[in-house]
C-alpha cells in the first residue's frame, strides 16, 4: 500500500442515477485502491431505485471516505451533475467515476504519479489533464477488449490537437484525473458543452496541457444502458453506417452540437486565447453555415479532421 503521510487528497466524483445493479462492484473497486488518500463524493440525479440506500449503507461504514451531497435541484442528467460535483470538489486533483465500471487497483496510484511528472515538467500553475485506456467488458465484466482505443480505433495522441478536439473527443472522462487549476478555469461548464470531459478537455488543451497514458485501468462495463458506450469500429460498424449513408441528419445535428460547444468556449475564452487557436475556433464555429466548397477547404485548410478514414471520408461525404 502507498504511504499516505504527505500525499495529496484526490477528490473522486461519482455521479449515480438508478445504479443499483452495478454501483456497489464499482464503490468496492474505490476502496480496494492502492492509494487510500481520497474522498468519493457522490450526488444521485434523482434515482427512483434503491441507489440511495445502497450509497448511505457506505457512508455508515466509511463516513470519512464517502460524502453524500444532498440538494432539491433533481435529475439534471450527467453533464451537469458531474458540473455540480465540480463545484462542491476543493482537492488539489479531481477524478471522475462512472457508477456501472470498476476500476483496477492501481488507477489511482499510476494516474497521481504521472500527474506528478507532469507538474514538474509544466509546473502545478498548469491546468493539467491526464487520461488512460480503458479494458472493455460486457455487462458480467468479461472483457472482450484489452484496449477501448484499440475497439473504437482511436489514437488519443490526436485529441492534443485544438483543431482535432473541437470535431472529435478522445476523453473518456472516468479514466481522467484533473489538477483544481483546470478545474477552477473551466466552471461552470455552460450547457452549450457536450459532456463535461470534452469541455475539461478543451479548456486544457487551450491553456494547459493534456496527456495519458497507454494502460487500461478500468473494466468499461457495457450494458445497453450506458450513457455513452463503446461500438466496436470494424467491417460489419462500418458497413451499417454505409446503408444509411442519405440519412445524413444525425452526423449533422452532432457537428451543429460541437459547433454550439466552440461557439460557447470562444465566448468564454476569446481574450484570454492566443491568436492562432482564437481563428481556430472562430472558424470553426462558423463553418457548418457555409456552401458546400467552402466547407471541405476550410477542413482541409485547418485539419478539422476525426481519427481514421472511414470517419473522415463520412464526413467529407455528408456535411
Amino acid at each position: 500500500m502507498v504511504t499516505m503521510n504527505k500525499e495529496p487528497v484526490i477528490n473522486i466524483l461519482l455521479a449515480a442515477y438508478n445504479g443499483e445493479n452495478y454501483i456497489t462492484e464499482q464503490i468496492h473497486s474505490i476502496l480496494k485502491q492502492t492509494y487510500t488518500n481520497w474522498i468519493l463524493i457522490i450526488r444521485d440525479d434523482g434515482s427512483s431505485d434503491r441507489t440511495i440506500e445502497i450509497i448511505k449503507l457506505f457512508i455508515e461504514r466509511y463516513p470519512e471516505k464517502i460524502k453524500l451531497i444532498k440538494d432539491n435541484l433533481g435529475n439534471l442528467g450527467v453533464r451537469q451533475n458531474f458540473t455540480k460535483l465540480l463545484e462542491y470538489s476543493d482537492a488539489d486533483y479531481i477524478m471522475f467515476s462512472d457508477q456501472d465500471d470498476v476500476w483496477l487497483p492501481h488507477k489511482i496510484e499510476i494516474t497521481l504519479k504521472k500527474v506528478k511528472e507532469l507538474e514538474k515538467i509544466h509546473g502545478s500553475e498548469v491546468p493539467l489533464l491526464l487520461h488512460t485506456d480503458l479494458k472493455v467488458t460486457d455487462r458480467n465484466l468479461k472483457v472482450f477488449s484489452d484496449s477501448y482505443w484499440k475497439y473504437q480505433k482511436i489514437n488519443p495522441s490526436k485529441g492534443k490537437y485544438l483543431n482535432r478536439l473541437l470535431i472529435q473527443n478522445t476523453i473518456t472522462g472516468c479514466t481522467a484525473m484533473i489538477n483544481k487549476k483546470l478545474k477552477d478555469l473551466a466552471i461552470p461548464i455552460p450547457e452549450a458543452s457536450i459532456m463535461h470531459d470534452w469541455w475539461l478537455a478543451l479548456v486544457s488543451l487551450a491553456f494547459g496541457k493534456i496527456d495519458f497514458i497507454r494502460e487500461s485501468t478500468i473494466l468499461y462495463r457495457q450494458h445497453g444502458r450506458n450513457d455513452i458506450g463503446a461500438q466496436q469500429w470494424n467491417f460489419t460498424y462500418v458497413f451499417k453506417k454505409a446503408i444509411k449513408f442519405y440519412e445524413t441528419e444525425d452526423l449533422k445535428e452532432n457537428l451543429l452540437k460541437t459547433q454550439q460547444q466552440a461557439v460557447a468556449f470562444l465566448q468564454r475564452y476569446k481574450k484570454f486565447l492566443n491568436e492562432e487557436d482564437r481563428i481556430k475556433i472562430e472558424v470553426y464555429s462558423e463553418m457548418l453555415h457555409k456552401t458546400f466548397i467552402i466547407k471541405r477547404y476550410l477542413i482541409f485548410k485547418y485539419g478539422f479532421f476525426r481519427i481514421g478514414f472511414i470517419r473522415n471520408l463520412s464526413l467529407l461525404l455528408r456535411v
